[in-house]
C-alpha cells in the first residue's frame, strides 16, 4: 500500500526540495562565477609577465633567456623561447614545455596569441603563447593546480553549505508546518471529539481573521446549528412524548363513557325509549368530544412537526376573518351575546391556522361566560383582544392557560380538553406573534393577540 505523507511532512519535503534547488542554482553560479574570477586573475597575471618579456625583448634581445623550474609551487611563471621551426632557443633541458602545433603557427605570425591547459610531470599548467619577435614565439607558464584546490575547497564548503541550508529548511518547513496548521489539529481534535462523544456543544477558539479562523468560525456556526437541530429534536421528542401520554390520559375518559353508553344500547330491550333517547345523545356528545380532541390533537401535531408541508402564507384580511368566526360563534353559542369593534388589518398569515385560533378564542370566552353573557372582540392596532364578563382566572391558573390539557379547578366541570389556548400559542408563535391572558377590568378576563407585522 502507497504511503501517504502527512500534511507537515509534505510541507517539509516541498520547502527542503524548494529551498534545495535554490541553493542548488545559487551554489552552481557562485562556483561558476568564482572559478570564472580565478582563471581571469590566472590569466591576466600571464599576460602580464608577457608585457614584461616582450619589453626586454625589445630593449635588448640577447641579455635574456628562458627560466623556471615553475613545477615549485611558490615559483614564479616560467619562460620559453620558440622558434618558427618548434626549435626552443636557449635555456636547458631539466624543464621544457610542449611545443604545440599552434606554437609554431604563432611564431610564424600565423596566428594570435592564444591560452591553453597542458600537463606536465602531473601538474596542470596554464599556458599563455604569445609572439615575440619576428619568427619567434614566448611561452609563458604557471602551475594552476592551485585554482583548482581552491576550486575543490569552495565546491566542498558549498556542498555542505547547502545539505545544512536543505536540513534547517526541512526543519523550518516542519516548525512552519506545526505552528500553522495546529488550528488544524484543533479543528480535527475537535471534530473526533464530537464524533466520538456525539456532543455538538464542543467550540473551537481561534483568533485572527484568516482563512483557518473563518473555517473555525464556521465550524463553530455549524455545530452550533447541529445542537440547536438536536435540541428541537429533543424538545419535539419530548413534546411528542408529553403530547401521547396526555392525550392517552384525555382519551380514556371519553372511551370509558363510550364503551358504557354501548353496553347500555347492547341491552336496549330493557330501556324505555326516554332511556334510549338519553344514551344516544350521551353517544353523540361524547362521538363530538372525541372527534374535536382528536382534530385538537392532529393540529397540534402538525404544527410542532418540521417535515409536514408548510401551509401557504397569504395576505389576510384579519377583521374579515374575525367577522367570520363571530358569526359561527353566535351559532354554536346562541345564549352568548358577541360584540365587536374591527378596525381593517391585513397581516401576513395561514387562513385556516388563523381562523382555527380566532375559533378557540371565542369559544373559550364564551364556555366561561355566564348565561346571557357578553363576549366582545376587538381589533386595533395590529392586535386582537377578546375579551369575557366570566370569572377570571386565578392568579396562579394564568401562567399555565396555554398549556397544553392544562385546566384550572374551576374549569375541570367544563366540556374541553385543555387544547384550544395550547394550538392558540402555537398558531401565535408559527406568526411571530404574541398572545397573553390577563384579568379584563371589571371581572372576567381578556386574552391577546398582537401581531408585529
Amino acid at each position: 500500500m502507497k504511503r501517504r505523507w502527512s500534511i507537515r511532512g509534505r510541507i517539509a519535503l516541498v520547502a527542503a526540495a524548494v529551498v534545495s534547488v535554490s541553493l542548488a542554482g545559487m551554489a552552481v553560479a557562485a562556483y561558476l562565477l568564482v572559478a570564472h574570477q580565478l582563471d581571469r586573475e590566472l590569466d591576466r597575471g600571464l599576460s602580464r609577465e608577457v608585457t614584461r618579456v616582450k619589453r626586454i625583448e625589445q630593449r635588448d634581445p640577447d641579455s635574456w633567456g628562458p627560466s623556471g623550474p615553475c613545477l615549485v609551487l611558490a615559483a614564479p611563471a616560467c619562460v620559453q623561447k620558440v622558434a618558427a621551426d618548434g626549435k626552443v632557443l636557449g635555456g636547458d633541458d631539466s624543464l621544457r614545455l610542449p611545443i604545440l602545433p599552434g606554437t609554431r603557427e604563432v611564431a610564424a605570425g600565423s596566428r594570435d596569441a592564444y591560452f591553453s591547459d597542458v600537463d606536465v610531470e602531473g601538474y596542470r599548467l596554464r599556458v599563455l603563447t604569445a609572439p615575440l619577435s619576428q619568427g619567434r614565439a614566448v611561452q609563458v607558464a604557471v602551475r594552476a593546480d592551485t585554482v583548482d584546490d581552491s576550486l575543490d575547497r569552495i565546491r566542498t564548503g558549498l556542498v555542505v553549505a547547502g545539505l545544512v541550508g536543505v536540513g534547517v529548511a526541512a526543519l523550518g518547513g516542519h516548525l512552519v508546518a506545526r505552528t500553522g496548521l495546529s488550528p488544524v489539529a484543533r479543528l480535527t481534535a475537535t471534530a473526533e471529539r464530537v464524533a466520538a462523544t456525539r456532543d455538538p456543544s464542543h467550540r473551537i477558539d481561534l483568533g485572527g481573521r484568516d482563512e483557518l479562523a473563518r473555517l473555525a468560525g464556521s465550524f463553530n456556526t455549524m455545530l452550533g446549528e447541529l445542537q440547536e437541530a438536536l435540541d428541537a429534536r429533543d424538545r419535539s421528542l419530548v413534546t411528542q412524548r408529553r403530547l401521547v401520554a396526555d392525550a392517552s390520559h384525555e382519551l380514556r375518559t371519553p372511551l370509558t363513557s363510550l364503551r358504557t353508553n354501548i353496553d347500555l344500547l347492547a341491552r336496549a330491550d330493557r330501556l324505555t325509549p326516554e332511556q334510549r333517547a338519553e344514551v344516544t345523545g350521551a353517544l353523540r356528545a361524547q362521538v363530538r368530544e372525541l372527534a374535536d380532541l382528536v382534530a385538537d390533537l392532529v393540529d397540534l401535531a402538525r404544527g410542532d412537526d418540521p417535515q409536514a408541508p408548510a401551509e401557504p402564507v397569504d395576505d389576510v384580511r384579519l377583521d374579515e376573518l374575525v367577522e367570520h368566526c363571530v358569526e359561527s360563534a353566535r351559532r354554536h353559542w346562541p345564549a352568548v351575546t358577541f360584540e365587536t369593534a374591527l378596525e381593517p388589518t391585513v397581516v401576513d398569515g395561514q387562513p385556516r391556522r388563523l381562523t382555527r385560533a380566532v375559533r378557540n378564542l371565542l369559544d373559550n370566552a364564551a364556555k366561561f361566560s355566564p348565561a346571557a353573557g357578553i363576549v366582545r372582540g376587538e381589533l386595533s392596532g395590529r392586535e386582537l383582544r377578546v375579551r369575557d364578563h366570566g370569572p377570571g382566572i386565578p392568579a396562579e391558573d394564568l401562567p399555565h392557560v396555554f398549556d397544553r390539557f392544562y385546566r384550572a379547578t374551576s374549569a375541570r366541570g367544563l366540556p374541553g380538553s385543555g387544547l384550544g389556548l395550547a394550538i392558540v400559542a402555537q398558531v401565535a408563535e408559527a406568526h411571530r406573534a404574541v398572545v397573553r391572558a390577563e384579568p379584563a377590568e371589571g371581572g372576567g378576563t381578556v386574552v391577546r393577540l398582537r401581531f408585529h407585522w
